[in-house]
């Protein structure tokens, strides 16, 4: 009986360290851990980071052996402080690296190019259709540093229900006139003249700015917003003029708030889902938050108006150049993740449940009943002005800080002041400096 005792105490032993033995081996296996940088959080409920979270879910699942683990950051921050932390030696193995300041990001040697890691066994067919503007800025040196996520471009986000009933088609807005027109009728005010819906909303905060509506009236009229050796091109009659139609909608059409001096893109947002915006300067990334908001048959976006005759003016294409970080220790089981990430795959669950534009054209071309519901013609509009009226900066200079040199230079015309041109002359003068030129 003792011996039979000893006998199973044994085996039960013996079960427990072969049990142990085992666990010590998954934990063995799931010890690569891949850092990534970007601004959305897998834990929120935004289409994209709903999209993020399945997309990491399903790469874990099909990779026991690597953990993917996200460190939500501030967007407008995010990439200074990669670059700090590539020089100290210590960044995270994935990157979502600004467009303003992608060029600093290739110049610093800090993204690693990804030939080598997975694109060089690509098929030839599955380069070929996502050669575009955006793999173009990816393009340095010989190699390919960096993949386009969350693919960007500012245009108008206007409310489908509002210009429904006040009997205006978005598709005959294709001038300044016209849009400023439509402005004022959408612009709600009581008996007192208490606004309580602003026909047309934009912010010129230097905090979290995007691209305001002058610069695609200067890209219409002058084809950039730059010298060729990256100095501001600006102050000049076109820029003056620009700025003046854009600070205009607020001093003499009174379709956009006063308050625009002091709020920033995230305040727009805010707003357009509060109903006290009818349209408002926007990216389309985030027309599917604001579907969720105030429902997807509410929310269209159109691309800008045009000037001397055109139907529509250049918009600035923008968005996030994911690379894997040259200084990487986990550099292979990163590349792993970021080549799922931009696969056909995941690609599918950033257009279907994170609301975006597709990195492949040829999901474009077969999802055509995707495409063809009402509430996704955004995304189709957007692409179209990517193909035909879209403008990305340059990298071979950073051009980090332009969005805010010329929201301070609205500001200094509506609160202080400023003549456009002499703004516009401060606005350069503080950019040019500010980038050594």
């Amino acid at each position: 009986m003792k011996r039979t005792m000893r006998t199973m105490q044994r085996l039960a032993v013996a079960g427990l360290l072969a049990a142990s033995t085992q666990l010590s081996a998954v934990a063995a296996q799931a010890e690569t851990t891949v850092r990534m940088w970007t601004f959305l959080n897998p834990e929120g409920t935004s289409p994209r980071e709903l999209a993020l979270n399945q997309i990491i879910e399903n790469f874990e699942a099909a990779n026991p052996e690597i953990d993917v683990v996200v460190e939500p950051q501030v967007w407008d921050q995010m990439t200074p402080k990669f670059l700090a932390a590539h020089s100290a030696g210590n960044a995270p193995d994935i990157i979502w690296v600004v467009t303003d300041l992608l060029g600093e990001a290739l110049g610093s040697g800090a993204l690693a190019d990804l030939n080598p890691l997975f694109l060089d066994s690509w098929p030839e067919e599955a380069i070929k259709e996502r050669q575009d503007g955006y793999w173009e800025r990816c393009a340095w040196e010989g190699g390919v540093h960096c993949l386009f996520h969350s693919r960007n471009y500012y245009g108008v986000i206007y409310r489908k229900d509002f210009l429904s009933e006040a009997g205006i088609d978005p598709a005959s807005l294709t001038d300044w006139p016209a849009f400023i027109e439509a402005g004022k009728k959408l612009t709600k005010r009581d008996d007192s003249g208490n606004v309580s819906r602003w026909g047309f909303g934009q912010q010129f905060s230097e905090d979290r700015a995007d691209a305001q509506m002058m610069t695609s009236v200067m890209l219409s009229r002058q084809g950039d917003l730059f010298h060729e050796d990256g100095r501001a091109m600006w102050a000049n009659p076109i820029g003056a003029e620009a700025l003046k139609l854009q600070t205009d909608m607020v001093t003499e059409h009174e379709i956009t708030p006063p308050q625009a001096v002091t709020w920033s893109a995230e305040d727009l947002y805010e707003q357009f889902a509060a109903g006290r915006l009818a349209m408002f300067t926007g990216a389309v990334v985030r027309v599917s938050t604001m579907q969720a908001k105030v429902g997807k048959e509410n929310v269209g976006f159109m691309i800008w108006p045009g000037v001397d005759g055109k139907p529509h003016s250049p918009a600035v294409m923008a968005g996030w150049a994911v690379g894997v970080w040259s200084g990487s220790k986990q550099i292979d089981e990163a590349a792993k993740f970021l080549e799922y990430m931009a696969g056909p795959e995941a690609d599918k669950l950033w257009i279907e449940v994170g609301g975006q534009i597709p990195a492949s054209a040829k999901n474009m071309s077969e999802m055509t009943d995707f495409f063809a519901k009402p509430e996704n013609q955004y995304i189709v509009e957007a692409a179209k002005g990517i193909a035909s009226y879209g403008w990305i900066s340059p990298v071979k200079f950073a051009v980090g800080g332009y969005r805010q040199a010329l929201n301070k230079a609205a500001q200094n015309v509506l609160s202080g002041g400023m003549d456009p041109m002499e703004a516009l002359e401060e606005a350069e003068k503080r950019f040019n400096q500010q980038n050594r030129r």
